[in-house]
């Protein structure tokens, strides 16, 4: 059985999209994909947000831009856990009214500050609710589009509403492309406050609060322009399982390592690698949506490793964790052979040190390994000359016969497997078996 031991591995849970400005926003080191530490992305390397002024206005801005609904706990240290050391402080002093749709777009003292302590990280705790929600559909991803800001469920103008503000709806959700953008509350007319009017998302966003808009949406619109979605859904392909080396059958103690990766990038949302062996599972590792895969790490390959692997992953489809389908791969680890003796007539003693056969007594040096791959070759080769013995494998076994024993064929002899598997070709590691040859009694 596989240890967990061998593929422990270090990963960050995080989750992290797009900002309109073209950065990256993440959290990490936290205990789901909703908390943790925030980093943000500048000039392609990830940096901290200093924590010294850090407040819940701030950490909601977070939360909602990554559709993680709204903080319940906000810590201006490293409560949650720090990230890497050594990393720049890319944003400090920030001041955020809470309604800003990036931490970007809030009040700050400026990139590239480095007075601020490692221990004063700043890291947040969402509810993981969702900020947006389909009303009056026929499933989970589609009906009429609502926004919860400041205490309300606010239905959504459809002033300028189109394809584009659809997908960013529908991305955000985890329900796949957008289909259609409703329009003249198709599904029905909301009640309460309206969120925004002429709303002009890029299609790179998020979450619709990320979008562009105009005022709160009521001086020139009312229920009857409801904005709706409908989207295909999400169908998750297969993801890809690849090894390196890409061997389907390895010698014991050779290295190998296995990568799980995406078969598209699914933007916005976290996405959770799991691997298996024989169905057991060994490893799982979360990742943002600039992460497309995954890696099992090297380890050597021995008798407990070989089997069959697979690896899926799990996103979130308007709230609900979907799975994808398996990918498959098997590895067979190429065993060392086992050596035995037997004498057809007698003759043989056994030893501390081994098998004596008696001086002109037949004895045998049977070869067989575990039913692997058919069609090999035996090799019995004798320690101190050239004799090598080559036969064919018989129901995984081969005997070789030595008619008279002579003090001649007193020495360590060792036996292997070779055999070809695909286009690679294998000999496994020996088997030893000393023999001495004793006088006639």
């Amino acid at each position: 059985m596989v240890t967990i031991l061998l593929f422990m591995a270090l990963a960050h849970q995080m989750v992290l999209c797009s900002l309109a400005a073209g950065e990256e926003i993440r959290l990490v080191n936290g205990t789901n994909r909703c908390s943790g530490t925030v980093e943000i992305l500048y000039k392609g390397q990830w940096g901290r947000v200093c924590g010294q002024r850090w407040d819940v206005n701030d950490a909601n801005v977070v939360c909602g831009q990554l559709g993680c609904g709204r903080a319940v706990s906000v810590q201006g240290s490293a409560h949650i856990g720090q990230g890497s050391g050594g990393r720049p402080t890319w944003l400090d002093d920030v001041g955020c009214k809470g309604t800003e749709s990036s931490l970007t777009e809030c009040s700050h003292g400026g990139l590239k500050h480095h007075d601020c302590l490692q221990a004063q990280d700043a890291s947040v705790i969402c509810s993981v609710k969702p900020n947006i929600r389909l009303v009056n559909g026929s499933g989970l991803c589609s009906g009429r589009v609502e926004v919860y800001q400041t205490g309300h469920w606010r239905t959504v103008c459809d002033d300028v509403w189109d394809l584009t503000d659809a997908a960013v709806v529908c991305r955000q959700l985890g329900c796949g492309r957008a289909d259609s953008a409703p329009e003249r509350a198709y599904f029905g007319q909301g009640s309460g406050p309206i969120w925004q009017d002429d709303v002009g998302c890029s299609g790179r966003e998020c979450s619709i609060t990320q979008c562009p808009h105009t005022g709160g949406g009521t001086y020139n619109c009312n229920h009857g322009n409801d904005a709706g979605v409908i989207c295909s859904g999400v169908v998750l392909q297969k993801p890809s399982l690849y090894t390196d080396p890409s061997y389907s059958a390895f010698l014991h103690g050779e290295e190998v390592q296995l990568t799980c990766t995406l078969p598209s990038r699914i933007l916005c949302n976290a996405v959770e690698f799991i691997f298996y062996l024989n169905g057991d599972s060994v490893m799982n590792v979360t990742v943002g949506s600039s992460q497309p895969r995954a890696t099992l790490t090297k380890f050597k390959m021995d008798d407990s490793h070989q089997g069959s692997y697979s690896c899926l992953y799990r996103t979130l489809s308007n709230s609900q964790a979907i799975s994808s389908p398996y990918s498959n791969v098997t590895k067979v680890v190429l065993l060392q052979p086992n050596i035995s003796l037997s004498p057809p007539n007698g003759g043989m003693f056994w030893e501390p040190h081994g098998p004596e056969v008696i001086r002109g007594h037949s004895f045998s040096i049977t070869c067989s390994i575990q039913s692997q791959y058919p069609g090999g070759l035996f090799y019995l080769d004798f320690s101190g000359s050239n004799r090598t013995a080559t036969t064919p494998a018989v129901n995984h076994s081969a005997s070789f016969h030595f008619p008279v024993a002579e003090y001649t064929d007193q020495g360590k002899y060792s036996c292997s497997y070779g055999v070809n598997i695909s286009t690679r070709s294998f000999r496994s590691a020996k088997s030893e078996l000393a023999v001495t040859i004793r006088g006639k009694i």
